[in-house]
C-alpha cells in the first residue's frame, strides 16, 4: 500500500508540474504507461523460476583448505522431486516526456512497479547501477536529450537511459552521457557509460566504465548494416573474482580489466526473404582475479579471446511467417588455465527460449538472461512459425535444440567425472488476441526434453538428465 501510495503522490506531482510549468516554458508533456501484469499458470519446477537468473546463480563455493565443492545449501538446483506452482505478478511502467516547442529538448523520467508477485513481500535497495536502481519503485530512465546548438541532428542524452549497443552484448538501461549524430543515411553515436561505481576504504574510486562507438548505414533501400565497438575497463585497489555460474560483465567483482568488443549486425530483406546476422570479436586481458568454474579453477592473469555469430533467415507466406534462428557463443573447454575463451556479455535479456531464457511472460524468473549456459557458450538453433490469423489474433509455434559448445565437465554424486554438451530439445506455442486496440491477452507454453548438460543442474547428478522442465505463462498487457 505504501508503494502505491508513493506512485499516486509522484503521478499528481507529475500533473500538477506539467499544468503550471508548460504554458510559461512553451513545451508539451506526454504522458505513456505499461501496465503488465503477468501470470505464471503452471510450471513443474518453481525452483527453476525462484528468481531471476537460476542458471546464473554462484555454482560453486571454495571450502577452507582451497578445494572446491557443489555448494548444495545456497544455490537453487532442480530437485528430482516435482515443485507445480502458480504465481501472478504486476510490472507497472509509467514516464513521461517534456518536450520543448521547437523539439531541441526533451527530459524524460519512468518509474517502474515490479515484478510484485501476488502476496509476496519484498525487501528494497537502492543505487543507480546496471539495469537500473533495482527497487520495488525504482527510477527506470531519468535523462536529458538536447540538441546540440548550430547543428541539424547532433544530440546530447545524458542520465540514465536506454543503451543499446547489440542485443548480444549490452540492450539495457544504463547511466552515461550518449552524443549521436546522422548524415543522409548514416547516423553515428558515441557513448561513455559507467555501470558501476563505488569507493573503497581509503577512498580510492573503483568504477566499471565503459567507452563505445556505434555507425549505422543504410547501403540499400531494404539493408541495414551496424558496425560497432566497445571498451571496458576498471582498475580496482584489490583482487577480482569471477565465477561461471555468474559469468556476465555487470556481475564481475572487483575486477582488474580491459576487454574490447568489435562486431558488426545487419539486417536486410528482398519480396518476400528477409535476414539478420551479428558477428563479433572479443580480446583483452583481465587481471588479478580468481576464476571458479565447474570443474577447476585458476588465479591470476587472464587473456580474453571469444566470439558470437549469430544468423536469422526467413520467409513470408501470406499470413505465415517462417524463420530459422542460429548462433554460436564461443565457450571455454579449461577451467583452470589463463585463457578466457566464452563469449561474454553485458547486460542483455534474451527472450528465444520459453523454458530457458526470458520468453515467458513472467519474465523477471527465468533460466539465464544471457545467450550462453554458463562459461560453456552455447550453439542455438529454433525454427518457427508464426501466423496472421486476423486482425486481433497472432499465433506461432517453435522447436528448438541447444547444446553448448563446450563440454559441461563436472563430477556427479558417485565421484565419477561427467562431460556433456546436450541442452535439449525445446517445443513452444504461443497466441496473443487483441481485447482492444491497447490491450493484450497472450498465452505461450514451453517444454524442454532436457540432455544429459542439464544434469549439472539437477540435485541428484548422476550423469543423465532426469528432469524435463515445462510452463505456461500468460500476460494482459496494457500499453498507451
Amino acid at each position: 500500500m505504501g508503494g502505491m501510495n508513493k506512485m499516486g503522490r509522484f503521478l499528481m506531482g507529475l500533473v500538477a508540474i506539467a499544468l503550471c510549468a508548460a504554458p510559461a516554458a512553451a513545451a508539451t508533456f506526454e504522458f505513456h504507461g505499461d501496465f503488465n501484469n503477468r501470470f505464471n499458470l503452471y510450471t513443474n519446477h518453481s525452483d527453476f523460476y525462484s528468481s531471476g537468473g537460476t542458471m546464473e546463480k554462484s555454482l560453486l563455493d571454495k571450502n577452507p583448505d582451497g578445494s572446491t565443492t557443489i555448494n548444495r545449501n545456497n544455490t537453487k538446483v532442480i530437485g528430482t522431486d516435482d515443485r507445480k506452482t502458480t504465481w501472478g505478478d504486476i510490472k507497472y511502467r509509467l514516464w513521461s516526456e517534456v518536450l520543448s516547442d521547437d523539439g531541441k529538448i526533451k527530459g524524460v523520467y519512468a518509474v517502474e512497479l515490479g515484478a510484485m508477485r501476488f502476496g509476496q513481500d519484498y525487501s528494497k535497495g537502492g543505487g543507480a547501477t546496471y539495469s537500473g536502481d533495482g527497487v520495488n519503485i525504482e527510477t527506470r530512465w531519468a535523462y536529458t536529450d538536447f540538441a546540440l546548438p548550430n547543428t541539424e541532428n547532433a544530440r546530447v542524452k545524458i542520465g540514465l537511459q536506454p543503451f543499446a549497443l547489440n542485443s548480444f552484448v549490452w540492450n539495457e538501461t544504463a547511466m552515461g552521457v550518449a552524443f549521436s549524430n546522422q548524415f543522409d543515411d548514416m547516423k553515428y553515436q558515441v557513448a561513455w557509460m559507467r555501470g558501476k561505481e563505488h569507493f573503497s576504504g581509503d577512498n580510492d574510486q573503483d568504477s566499471s566504465d565503459a567507452l563505445s562507438v556505434r555507425f549505422d548505414m543504410k547501403p540499400a533501400a531494404e539493408c541495414k548494416v551496424g558496425l560497432f565497438a566497445l571498451y571496458q575497463f576498471s582498475d580496482p585497489n584489490g583482487d577480482g573474482s569471477i565465477d561461471a555460474g555468474t559469468y556476465e560483465v555487470k556481475k564481475f567483482e572487483d575486477v582488474d580489466m580491459d576487454l574490447y568488443t568489435v562486431g558488426a549486425d545487419g539486417k536486410a530483406s528482398m519480396d518476400n526473404f528477409f535476414m539478420n546476422w551479428d558477428a563479433m570479436y572479443q580480446f583483452g586481458d583481465i587481471d588479478n582475479a580468481s576464476f571458479t568454474g565447474l570443474n577447476g579453477s585458476a588465479t591470476g592473469d587472464f587473456d580474453v579471446s571469444a566470439f558470437l555469430l549469430h544468423g536469422t533467415i526467413g520467409m513470408d507466406m501470406g499470413a505465415n511467417r517462417f524463420s530459422y534462428t542460429t548462433w554460436y557463443a564461443s565457450g571455454d573447454d579449461n577451467d583452470s588455465d589463463s585463457d578466457f575463451d566464452a563469449f561474454l556479455s553485458t547486460d542483455v535479456d534474451r527472450a528465444d527460449s520459453i523454458v530457458l531464457f526470458e520468453g515467458g511472460y513472467t519474465d523477471d524468473n527465468y533460466g539465464t538472461e544471457r545467450p550462453y549456459i554458463l562459461n560453456k557458450g552455447l550453439y542455438f538453433n529454433k525454427l518457427a512459425m508464426d501466423r496472421v490469423c486476423s486482425d486481433k489474433l497472432k499465433a506461432g509455434g517453435a522447436l528448438l535444440y541447444m547444446m553448448t559448445a563446450e563440454d559441461v565437465e563436472y563430477t556427479d554424486d558417485g565421484g565419477n567425472g561427467r562431460s556433456n554438451d546436450e541442452i535439449g530439445f525445446e517445443v513452444d506455442a504461443y497466441a496473443t488476441y487483441m481485447i482492444y486496440e491497447n490491450l493484450e491477452f497472450s498465452l505461450n507454453a514451453g517444454y524442454l526434453f532436457a540432455g544429459n548438460a542439464m544434469d549439472v543442474f539437477e540435485a541428484d547428478r548422476d550423469g543423465n538428465a532426469d528432469e524435463d522442465i515445462y510452463c505456461l505463462t500468460s500476460r494482459i498487457r496494457f500499453k498507451f
